[in-house]
């Protein structure tokens, strides 16, 4: 290894886990030394990553309030970036929020960060087509029961307990912080992106089996029977409208029929 890149890891250490470098290799002036610049350049790697993280995290950020920079200085020390783009620098901060005292003791914030990564990861997703009601009409009448609705594949179904979308939504169009809400049962979240825009809204409990089902590549048949424990004989017209309803919020991204 030349000493051009021993010096690059060792500054990179230095910023990443806050190990010295060797003597020698930084030089001070009559304006600072070597530990004041090495401190100068911690401080501004560590600025930076907050910076990268509340722009990713904006729910949570309104969530947390004046604990969000004390929350995103406990994951920077924890978890340094490991990824040469610094937007990928948050793909952990959920789980650390569900299980790092003391931010466990509030799942609402863990909850919040799921639902914000998500977002911010279906907008960077790769563009999808979406099925539109027209493509429907090339299935052959015999050949729906083992048709797959396959749902766009950055898709995220979450779960969580708490009304987290509040927060996000307020967070995105400047309204003051809500109240927050504590469910009695679980509820679910879908965050897909049909086309510029990234969308998020709580599933009904009716839907949920059908969704699930989906996202799971099963049949159109098995969808039906999921619906068939709530709905009984009206099962398929119960799925016939949810068809239509992802059909126009562009959720399916691609019709499959076997061998296809």
């Amino acid at each position: 290894m030349n000493d051009l890149r021993a010096m690059q890891v060792q500054l990179a250490s230095a910023m990443l886990v806050g190990a010295s470098p060797l003597a020698g290799s930084l030089h001070g002036d009559d304006k600072a030394d070597e530990a004041s610049r090495l401190a100068i350049y911690q401080h501004g790697y560590r600025i930076r990553l907050r910076e990268a993280l509340a722009t990713e995290f904006p729910g949570l950020a309104l969530l947390a309030g004046r604990k969000f920079p004390r929350l995103l200085d406990d994951y920077v020390a924890a978890h340094p970036s490991t990824h040469f783009n610094i937007r990928w620098h948050g793909d952990g901060l959920a789980t650390f929020l569900a299980h790092t005292s003391p931010w466990c003791d509030r799942p609402e914030l863990a909850e919040m960060a799921q639902l914000d990564w998500a977002i911010s990861s279906a907008f960077d997703a790769a563009d999808h087509v979406t099925v539109s009601t027209g493509d429907l009409a090339g299935i052959a009448p015999d050949a729906w029961a083992t048709l797959r609705l396959h749902p766009l594949p950055h898709a995220k179904l979450l779960r969580g307990t708490c009304n987290v979308d509040a927060f996000r939504r307020a967070a995105d169009r400047g309204q003051p912080r809500p109240a927050l809400r504590r469910w009695r049962r679980p509820r679910h979240l879908l965050v897909w992106r049909p086309a510029l825009d990234v969308h998020y809204r709580q599933v009904a409990t009716g839907e949920l089996p059908a969704l699930l089902g989906a996202l799971n590549g099963e049949s159109f048949a098995h969808l039906c029977e999921r619906l068939s424990e709530r709905h009984g004989m009206a099962a398929l017209p119960r799925m016939a409208a949810l068809l239509a309803q992802w059909l126009d919020e562009g959720l399916i991204g691609r019709l499959a029929l076997p061998g296809t």
